[in-house]
């Protein structure tokens, strides 16, 4: 990577970077490498051992929103659409990560806190799909649009909240 340089950005990008960060160790050029150019940074020391949402299924298609209350966040595609959702939920709701954990489809789970227990038939899916959601949290991320729907509207049950109203993902203005 070549020098660095020094720009002024105002208030608001700078919420949205950071509204955009996957971890603490991501550096503010990583975030806007990753959201503008979708690729990751070259800092093979701020890599972290489990995929970043935004990096999953790099093609970004279409403009995704996610929209919670009044507040909507831009996502680089529907997988970091869902990666947003999801932690933007246990951020507002505490007891949000251990409900969602008892949901589960015929062999996956939704969120667990051991990266092999998303994939009971096939725990070495984990390597490949398991991503960080928050610090002790993981989540699959190797769904379809109509999985992460149906994931999306069972979360904002379980939160109290109306998905549709209340909370949404939108991909080009459509809701998912």
């Amino acid at each position: 990577m070549g020098g660095l340089k020094q720009i002024g950005i105002d208030v608001d990008v700078h919420r949205l970077i950071e509204q955009s960060r996957l971890s603490f160790g991501e550096s503010e050029n990583d975030i806007l490498r990753r959201l503008l150019l979708a690729q990751p940074a070259h800092d093979p020391k701020t890599a972290s051992s489990r995929k970043s949402p935004a990096r999953i299924g790099a093609r970004a298609r279409g403009s995704w929103t996610v929209v919670i209350g009044q507040e909507r966040i831009a996502a680089t595609n529907l997988k970091n659409a869902y990666y947003i959702f999801l932690r933007r939920l246990a951020e507002a709701y505490p007891d949000f990560l251990p409900l969602f954990a008892q949901e589960r489809s015929h062999s996956r789970r939704f969120v667990a806190q051991v990266a092999e227990q998303l994939y009971e038939n096939s725990p070495h899916l984990a390597r490949t799909f398991a991503c960080t959601l928050v610090d002790g949290w993981y989540y699959d991320s190797n769904l379809s649009a109509d999985q992460i729907s149906r994931r999306a509207r069972i979360a904002a049950r379980l939160c109290g909240i109306h998905y549709g109203t209340d909370a949404r993902i939108l991909g080009n203005a459509r809701e998912l």
